[in-house]
């Protein structure tokens, strides 16, 4: 099968990233032909497949200081001239079965969508984020629903940005980017799929294939001394100062490292490391004694979990979002209700390891569940489904 596969960033970023090269290398190693849409961007990995690039554009990692770049990034909101383009030339000369769509909005713009079914094939949409039903991609807020305007009285960013977030949401359902363009939606959990019904998007559409676990995640070099593991943006959202506090009440080595997006909080027991490639991430993991992350965001599906499964690490957390589908609560982690829990919970684990699921178990478990094959058949049953309702569609 020939799929066009797209996302905004062709290089390692942050989870759906990782997942959307890992899809790349999944189709690509089963004798699929996978081409890639995406952005310039001077981190973009070197590729042998048909790539197709629109300008680079944005909000972030340095975007902020070009002007030009910025300027781009919020027509971009709305629409790209340039995208539709670039997309028609991608379906002229790679000539996909299957649109794959993974994070396409701002920097590169859902603009693009009506392109691909007025040639009559598939979209199908892995839902990464809330961006398609929500002002704010972090969280779907059922007080503020379709009524978009109701997001001006979130407290979140800046009047301005919920503002132009707001405009972004009502154009994206007026010009029915993803109503009149997405055949199927791929919800990564049971959680999501829940969310989008209530969003409005129709349950027949969506179906649910969770994430896999990468080729990224691979045993190396053990580093120095025992630690705790978080791996992700080291960011405000994702709560990594309370995380360094707790550790700090615990009394025990944490490790953080990713994309830092803040000062980076100090403490006794934390070191930060930096952005780390998948490859080396692995490594970290390998080392680690536990992995964890203090996030209370409403988690599509939890990928740094399932890594530290994979690599027979339990995963300490707060219970939110779709992270209980991944972890076995008291098994191979541990989802905690508030911070006494987590601390508790850690402190267990610490004294008494063997009172959860040991290693070998834990990566038992987690090949069975979020195994490659598994994956690969689920998408592309959803795909040769989407290309036999468009036949069907045609012969009507």
């Amino acid at each position: 099968m020939r799929i066009l596969e797209v996302n905004k960033f062709f290089h390692e970023r942050r989870g759906a990233e990782r997942h959307f090269l890992d899809v790349i290398d999944l189709l690509s190693s089963e004798g699929h032909r996978v081409a890639v849409f995406s952005m310039e961007h001077p981190k973009n990995l070197p590729s042998p497949l048909p790539t197709f690039l629109v300008s680079r554009a944005g909000f972030s990692d340095g975007d902020t200081g070009n002007a030009w770049h910025l300027i781009k990034g919020i027509g971009r909101l709305f629409w790209s001239f340039e995208a539709r383009r670039t997309m028609r030339r991608a379906l002229d000369e790679f000539r996909p079965d299957v649109v794959h769509v993974h994070n396409a909005y701002h920097q590169l713009p859902p603009s693009f969508l009506s392109v691909v079914r007025k040639r009559g094939i598939p979209v199908i949409l892995t839902v990464h984020d809330y961006h398609s039903v929500s002002p704010d991609k972090d969280a779907y807020y059922d007080s503020v629903g379709t009524s978009f305007w109701r997001f001006l009285s979130v407290r979140k960013y800046t009047f301005a940005k919920r503002l132009l977030l707001t405009l972004r949401a009502y154009w994206d359902r007026f010009a029915g980017f993803y109503a009149k363009n997405v055949d199927a939606y791929v919800a990564p959990s049971l959680f999501v799929k829940e969310t989008l019904v209530r969003a409005g998007i129709p349950e027949r559409k969506i179906s649910v294939i969770p994430h896999f676990v990468g080729t990224g995640v691979r045993e190396g070099d053990m580093p120095v001394g025992p630690y705790a593991l978080y791996a992700g943006s080291v960011s405000e959202d994702k709560n990594v100062a309370e995380l360094v506090s707790l550790f700090g009440k615990i009394g025990y080595p944490l490790v953080l490292a990713g994309r830092g997006t803040m000062d980076i909080p100090e403490g006794k027991y934390v070191r930060y490391v930096g952005e780390k490639s998948y490859g080396e991430l692995g490594t970290l993991l390998s080392g680690a004694s536990f992995s964890v992350s203090a996030s209370r965001l409403p988690e599509t599906f939890g990928l740094s979990a399932l890594e530290a499964n994979a690599a027979g690490k339990p995963f300490f957390g707060y219970a939110t979002g779709a992270l209980s589908e991944v972890v076995e609560h008291g098994k191979t982690g541990w989802l905690a209700r508030d911070e006494e829990d987590f601390v508790s919970a850690v402190r267990r684990f610490l004294a008494d390891p063997g009172a959860f699921d040991d290693a070998d178990m834990i990566r038992q478990k987690t090949s069975e569940r979020f195994g490659r094959e598994k994956y690969l058949e689920a998408l592309i049953g959803l795909a040769e489904g989407c290309l036999e309702e468009k036949k069907r569609s045609s012969d009507r």
